[in-house]
């Protein structure tokens, strides 16, 4: 899915529901709250390819749930809302403070959200040359980017349609997207990045894709970029006006290898850099307190004589991309009685006459070698940067691999056509699925004049599972649920179950669920298999709420069904049930209980499923288990399991195994400090 959102994600361990109702209220965007760590973790690590920071809020002080946030890379801090009294000096480096009440956490809270904005700004730095001496391809993005799409503006009916749709169940997030379309004017594009006035669309959409060159999200608000592009002037001249500062913190590495550059480098920032005329404001943000180890402080001097600019009062937005050569990197004390070291980075903007060679002798090359803009710009990024999603024990038997958002679709008006093209079209969308061509196959179906219960549903399940387009979804199943009768309404009540449960719509989930049971359960000859399906929904939703009573009931009855109704024995069935009644065993509070449940289904997949894939996620979870209980080496062990049951490096259950041994490996490390 595209990345939308800013670039900071906040995550809420919230382990008995006290603070995420506040939090919630406070902010504009949708947070991510959990209840058990492991699922919090999980959830980090899975989006950890997203190129957003996050920020861990927890209601926990214990000091094995600190160190797991600590050891995730994704996560740059993290703050405690608790009465402990317990000095924050004693806590790993990256908790900033411990928060009795909850406005004093809500104000650190913004406070790092913008400070981290400005840090992921600074790490946007792309190098003119890879370490090796060679064209670094990425540095040339915009300027080709905007080259070959500039004529190609999405009007602002359809950036307002396409933004309502990614932000489709986010009110708050809506009613900014309805003032921007009221009252937006190019003229005014400036006051538009005020994050608390008009969080729409700078700070939601664009500021982020800038930086992660999403070329999904980028093509959607092309119009605000270039609108803000023709806001960009030449400062007037003199060293007064020229000379601008920026303070923040960066990685000791990047510092570092800034270090070893010389007066001929070029770097550029894949952003819209937000400067300050105050090199005393600029020298106090770079010196911010921070416990963070292995982090610079850093104050970049930059005479932007030859860049493009828009003054906005002290602040002065350098446009994107722009080029500068590193003239000189020194350390030395701050000022004024601050006596942190400081990085001082100094840069000149190059002037356009070799800004305009260095891009031109680029192209040069690329057109020597064969390639055209387009093959350029499908190389350096990727068009669609896709999520990794894993089956639940609720859906549907048919393989989950990797699939994007679509953008926003105008739906064109088909003729009639006769039964044998209606045929042609399903059987063309089953070759399409096949194939792995999601969106080709959901056209197929669409083109289909009077869609059956069948088509409506492969339909619907083809959005949600491989495009994440819910809306969509839901609208085929309900569509199917108003022509089904009998086991076919039945069905597709388990459909729509699974879709409300993926919108977090638990209560609507569990009604669809109940009254999928209800049927199958009146049945003659009894069905166990549709209604273990129709339990383990239950569960889930309930899991989902905190019922844990209830959850457990139903997952406990869904496992019985499986281990002596259904014949033949479907033993990875019967070890998803062992594993949810796992989990919800430890939500409980019962470790050693679900630690047998959790190893049951290890050793079940073990002897049955030695090429079932979820294996790996079984031995994976059984680690995360051991390692949520303390249990290092134990944990170590199962990891290292999923490692060698998975030889393809690429596959996500591998990625998450290998992701807890590197965060294992931190947390012993930082135990040992």
């Amino acid at each position: 899915m595209a990345s939308k959102g800013s670039g900071v994600r906040i995550v809420v361990y919230d382990e008995y529901d006290k603070i995420h109702g506040s939090i919630r209220d406070a902010m504009i965007e949708t947070i991510e709250s959990f209840y058990h760590l492991s699922s919090c973790i999980s959830f980090i690590e899975q989006n950890a390819k997203d190129d957003r920071a996050s920020i861990v809020i927890t209601t926990s002080i214990e000091d094995h749930v600190l160190q797991s946030f600590e050891s995730l890379h994704p996560v740059e801090a993290i703050l405690i809302s608790s009465k402990s009294r317990r000095y924050v000096d004693t806590l790993p480096s990256k908790v900033i403070g411990v928060y009795p009440k909850m406005e004093n956490l809500l104000a650190a809270l913004f406070k790092a959200m913008e400070a981290l904005e400005l840090q992921l700004n600074a790490n946007s730095i792309l190098f003119h040359r890879q370490k090796d001496g060679s064209n670094n391809a990425d540095f040339y993005f915009y300027m080709i980017w905007k080259t070959h799409y500039g004529s190609q503006m999405v009007p602002k009916k359809s950036l307002v349609e396409q933004s309502r749709y990614l932000f489709y169940s986010e009110k708050k997030v809506k009613a900014h997207i309805q003032d921007f379309n009221a009252n937006y004017q190019a003229s005014e594009v400036l006051y538009w990045l005020d994050k608390y006035n008009h969080p729409f669309p700078y700070n939601l959409l664009v500021s982020n894709a800038l930086r992660t060159h999403d070329q999904q999200i980028l093509s959607v608000i092309r119009l605000f970029i270039l609108d803000l592009n023709k806001q960009m002037k030449p400062l007037p001249i003199g060293p007064s006006y020229n000379q601008v500062f920026f303070g923040t913190k960066l990685p000791i590495e990047l510092v570092d290898r800034l270090e070893q550059l010389t007066s001929k480098d070029i770097i550029a920032f894949q952003c819209f850099l937000p400067v300050i005329k105050s090199r005393t404001k600029a020298l106090a943000a770079a010196t911010e307190p921070t416990r963070r180890r292995k982090i610079a402080n850093v104050l970049f001097k930059i005479d932007a004589s030859n860049a493009l600019c828009a003054p906005m009062g002290e602040t002065v937005l350098i446009d994107m991309a722009t080029p500068f050569h590193i003239t000189c990197v020194t350390r030395n004390t701050g000022s004024g009685g601050v006596q942190q070291l400081v990085t001082i980075v100094t840069l000149v903007a190059i002037p356009k006459r070799h800004r305009d060679y260095i891009f031109s002798h680029f192209i040069e090359q690329q057109t020597k070698a064969g390639k055209t803009i387009s093959d350029f710009l499908q190389q350096t990024i990727p068009l669609v940067r896709p999520d990794n999603t894993y089956r639940r024990d609720d859906e549907d038997k048919s393989e989950i691999s990797q699939y994007s958002i679509p953008l926003y679709v105008v739906s064109v008006a088909q003729p009639r056509r006769d039964s044998l093209a209606v045929c042609n079209d399903e059987a063309e969308a089953d070759e399409l699925i096949a194939r792995g061509n999601w969106a080709q196959a959901v056209d197929s179906l669409a083109r289909i004049e009077h869609p059956n219960v069948r088509v409506l549903n492969k339909q619907g399940s083809l959005l949600r599972e491989r495009l994440q387009d819910l809306p969509g979804a839901l609208e085929c199943h309900e569509q199917a649920l108003g022509k089904a009768t009998d086991k076919g309404k039945a069905e597709t009540l388990i459909h729509l179950g699974i879709v409300y449960h993926d919108m977090k719509q638990y209560a609507e989930a569990l009604n669809q669920y109940s009254q999928a049971l209800q049927w199958f359960d009146k049945q003659k000859p009894r069905d166990p298999t549709m209604i273990a399906r129709c339990l383990v929904g239950l569960g889930n939703a309930y899991w989902a709420r905190r019922e844990l009573d209830e959850a457990r009931d139903c997952t406990e009855r869904a496992l019985a069904i499986r281990e002596h109704e259904i014949q033949p024995k479907n033993y990875s069935d019967i070890a998803s049930c062992l594993g949810n009644l796992g989990n919800i065993l430890h939500d409980q509070g019962d470790a050693e209980q679900a630690l047998g449940y959790a190893q049951q289904a290890v050793d079940l997949l073990t002897i049955h499923g030695k090429n079932d894939l979820r294996l790996a996620a079984s031995l994976n979870n059984l680690g995360a288990m051991y390692l949520a209980c303390g249990q290092n080496d134990k944990a170590r062990e199962n990891f290292e399991r999923a490692l060698e049951h998975l030889k393809d490096e690429n596959h996500p259950y591998r990625q998450s195994a290998s992701n807890n041994i590197a965060r294992l490996d931190a947390m012993e490390a930082a135990q040992k400090e």
